[in-house]
């Protein structure tokens, strides 16, 4: 048994989350600021904005998660759930799950589980989140489940 601490991302929660930003600093420096502006002032609030923005992306966006991987398959509890949303702790056994994959794009690497019952699930990993076991799960995760199919294979 092996257990993973990961940091995923609410998708849905991001694109509000960016789009409320975005309206706040367009709107705000059209109404709120002079157009002629000090330097000095202008850094100031720039740097402002950055540090409100990153607190919010991590208190709103930002899930945290331990996935424990073993014999009888994978858990997925949450230590911290997104903002505004309450989500189940998942366990799947490794013959509930018919296959997975690890896409990474601009923004995020997807990790999508399809279950032999048709539903998927899927996990948003930020490209720049540091410091947790995403990729040492992706990897662990790929091993185990070939180990698991082979042995499911074998004993048919």
């Amino acid at each position: 048994m092996k257990t993973y601490n990961i940091k995923i991302i609410s998708q849905r929660n991001s694109i509000i989350l960016i789009a409320l930003l975005l309206s706040i600093f367009i709107g705000g420096r059209l109404m709120l600021l002079p157009k002629s502006i000090n330097q000095g002032l202008a850094i100031l609030l720039t740097a402002l904005v950055a540090v409100i923005s990153y607190l919010l992306w991590q208190k709103l966006v930002t899930g945290k998660t331990e996935w424990t991987l073993d014999d009888t398959g994978l858990q997925v509890i949450w230590m911290k759930q997104f903002a505004f949303t309450h989500i189940e702790d998942i366990r799947l056994s490794w013959s509930d799950i018919d296959s997975f994959s690890d896409k990474a794009d601009l923004n995020y690497h997807t990790f999508k589980i399809k279950l032999r019952s048709g539903q998927t699930v899927k996990f948003y990993h930020d490209n720049l989140t540091t410091g947790d076991d995403y990729k040492q799960f992706t990897e662990d995760f790929a091993l185990l489940f070939k180990a698991m199919q082979a042995a499911a294979n074998n004993n048919v």
